[in-house]
């Protein structure tokens, strides 16, 4: 085969250290359109972006040329370099992340997750829905049951 095809959706989040919120309101579409610019530039595809105050939601096909690691350390420094000289000189995002693969026919529930964001959190803390997520995808009970 002369080329490769790679298809590498995945639903990623983040959030800001210590869960502070620093991407307030106003701030969130210009933070969203730059981290949408820098998946695109480092040869993803940006699909949805959405969050709240202190964290991101992030739906994109990733390039086939980076590590998830890669991937994710260059949305987090060049996003938070961004938004420390244009908003907030004390900003930083939390050194973890999550992020699961998603399937080409799970895209449009995946992106209606993200839309509603701002809803979602009316009823449920970041905390509360990443210990949900977490369990959701974590399918091994113990070391022993993965394959």
């Amino acid at each position: 085969m002369p080329a490769s095809y790679c298809h590498l959706a995945i639903h990623i989040i983040f959030t800001t250290k210590n869960h502070k919120t620093w991407i307030k309101k106003p701030l969130q579409p210009q933070m969203h359109a730059y981290i949408a610019g820098i998946i695109n530039k480092i040869g993803g595809v940006s699909i949805k972006i959405n969050g709240i105050e202190d964290h991101v939601h992030i739906l994109c096909l990733m390039p086939k040329t980076l590590s998830i690691g890669e991937f994710l350390a260059k949305i987090k420094a060049n996003s938070s370099k961004w938004f420390r000289a244009q908003h907030c000189p004390d900003f930083l995002w939390q050194d973890g992340y999550a992020a699961y693969s998603v399937s080409k026919s799970n895209l449009d529930a995946v992106g209606k997750y993200i839309d509603n964001q701002e809803e979602h959190h009316h009823h449920t803390s970041a905390i509360e829905e990443f210990e949900a997520l977490l369990k959701k995808h974590w399918t091994f009970q113990k070391e022993e049951d993965i394959p």
